[in-house]
């Protein structure tokens, strides 16, 4: 049911995200062609005032040639007569007679890319002389600063191709003609216009070459909605850009862009996932928890069960004297012994477990030469070991010393070998090493059991995980490695588990802070 009322209130949540998405795409692309509709509105009219400027400066040059000298045609304009500001000025004026193009220059000298592009164009018009008739422009740079080349062809009374007349100026004679658009002329319709406003405050207007140079912007700002027109080949393929300023493209909507509905509706079904996704967890957890409490449960009632029922059967056996000789009743005293050291070792887990599951339990850190204390656990655990046919063999570093608590040490040792001899095959070796690595100390117990897998190398650490196997019937309450990785941490250190040459696991554990004797018998302070 909970999964169920979440889809019904997601599809409820998607089908009001479509609408709004809806409403706010088809607000969107009204903005959008508003900025398509000024770029062809600014097109239009730059045009047509960038070619009457085109047509008058070249007239300028055709009547000082008539008149026999080129520089009269040069020096600066005036603002343009709506008071745009901008003024240009006419560099070089030149001339050619045809067919020969020898040009002739006046004023500021070209570089050879100038001539070139000339040349260019006047050997296609003599190719093409039907399409050689309009103003013809180019935006280049000359000795690195960007100019406009201007040229139109000549014709004789007979309408019939002899020259070239033209002028170089610099950017503003391009720029000039849009910066007065845009400031003086309205590029949307009236009614988009605020009373009393500026014509185009709510639009930016950016010009760039046919290669994307920027020659011209009315303002930094840019937004989204935005469109680009592009002149034909006679204006150099210019680039016209108008974006609506983010601040001001909202009030070209009535009512705006529609506000996003839906933060408070995703914010609740956000909430509502996380409470089902929360709800569905705590369930698991809690059967999970059930489970492994369960499988706790049995497993120490099965470690119990064995060690008591042999404790049981053989004090029966002495109390009634079934024993036939002396030989007899010390082997049932050794295996009463032994069942009592593992119920103790048993007994000892569940109860540092238990602490450890209420708080964080405490350790207190002494100097200890860690080979006595390793040794006698191993002497101590021997007896366990033998019953399953087990060889342990030891290779302890004798000057090792840390600072650690001895009790955590044995324990630790005790759950590392109990989990070799539990999980490893009778008659195995199982090795103990303890070596110093500059600083630390490691302690290692070596199985020649079948390993751990890659993936299972950190799930073992977890308290009530246990390693299924097919040919697996050995018990356990699953808190023996949890215990020794705790324990581990406390002193500061780590534990893990790799695989060893024999092909078995090594579960070593890592003590900081220790230090060589100086003597054998001689524990130095670090």
């Amino acid at each position: 049911m909970l999964i169920a009322t979440l889809a019904m209130t997601a599809m409820l949540a998607w089908e009001a995200q479509q609408a709004a998405r809806s409403h706010r795409a088809t607000a969107e692309n009204v903005l959008r062609d508003y900025a398509k509709f000024a770029a062809w509105e600014l097109s239009r009219l730059g045009r047509q005032q960038l070619l009457n400027a085109m047509n008058t400066e070249l007239g300028e040059v055709q009547a000082s040639l008539k008149s026999g000298g080129l520089e009269a045609a040069l020096g600066t304009s005036a603002p343009c007569a709506a008071g745009c500001g901008a003024t240009h000025t006419v560099l070089t004026a030149f001339s050619a007679s045809l067919p020969n193009a020898e040009f002739r220059f006046a004023g500021a000298p070209v570089d050879d890319g100038v001539r070139a592009l000339l040349a260019g164009a006047v050997a296609e018009g003599l190719r093409k002389p039907q399409e050689f008739t309009c103003p013809t422009m180019r935006v280049t740079r000359i000795n690195g600063t960007p100019a406009v080349v201007v040229w139109r062809p000549v014709h004789d009374r007979n309408d019939r191709l002899s020259g070239v007349v033209g002028f170089v100026a610099d950017l503003p004679f391009v720029t000039r003609p849009f910066e007065n658009v845009a400031r003086h002329t309205s590029l949307l319709p009236p009614s988009l216009v605020p009373a009393g406003g500026h014509a185009n405050e709510a639009l930016a207007v950016r010009v760039s070459s046919a290669g994307g140079e920027r020659l011209y912007a009315s303002a930094d700002a840019w937004s989204r909605y935005e469109a680009e027109d592009q002149l034909t080949r006679e204006f150099d393929r210019l680039r016209l850009a108008v974006a609506l300023r983010p601040e001001t493209a909202e009030g070209l909507i009535i009512g705006g862009l529609p506000r996003e509905r839906l933060p408070l509706i995703v914010g609740l079904l956000t909430l509502t996932a996380g409470l089902v996704v929360v709800a569905l967890v705590q369930l698991r957890r809690e059967a999970e928890l059930a489970r492994m409490r369960s499988d706790f449960v049995s497993g120490v009632s099965h470690e119990l069960r064995t060690p008591l029922a042999q404790i049981r059967m053989f004090t029966e056996t002495l109390l009634l004297g079934r024993v036939r000789t002396a030989g007899e009743g010390r082997r049932s005293l050794e295996i009463i012994a032994r069942e009592t050291q593992r119920l103790i070792h048993l007994v000892e887990n569940v109860l540092l477990f238990s602490r450890g599951e209420r708080s964080i339990p405490h350790i207190t850190r002494a100097p200890e030469r860690l080979a006595p204390i390793v040794a006698d656990v191993v002497e101590g655990f021997a007896p366990l070991a033998a019953a399953r046919q087990v060889r342990l063999t030891t290779a302890l570093d004798e000057t090792a010393n840390a600072p650690v608590d001895a009790g955590a040490i044995r324990q630790i040792l005790l759950n590392l070998l109990d989990n070799a001899v539990k999980y490893g095959p009778a008659g195995q070796e199982v090795t103990i090493q303890l070596r110093l690595q500059r600083r630390t100390a490691l302690l290692a117990v070596e199985d020649q059991g079948p390993g751990i897998a890659e993936t299972d190398t950190e799930r073992i650490w977890q308290p009530f995980n246990r390693l299924a196997r097919a040919d697996d019937a050995t018990g356990g309450a699953g808190i023996g490695l949890s215990i020794v990785r705790q324990l581990a941490d406390l002193h500061g250190g780590r534990a893990w588990v790799e695989r060893a040459p024999s092909g078995g696991a090594r579960f070593v554990v890592e003590l900081p802070d220790a230090w060589a004797s100086v003597g054998a018998d001689t524990a130095a302070v670090a």
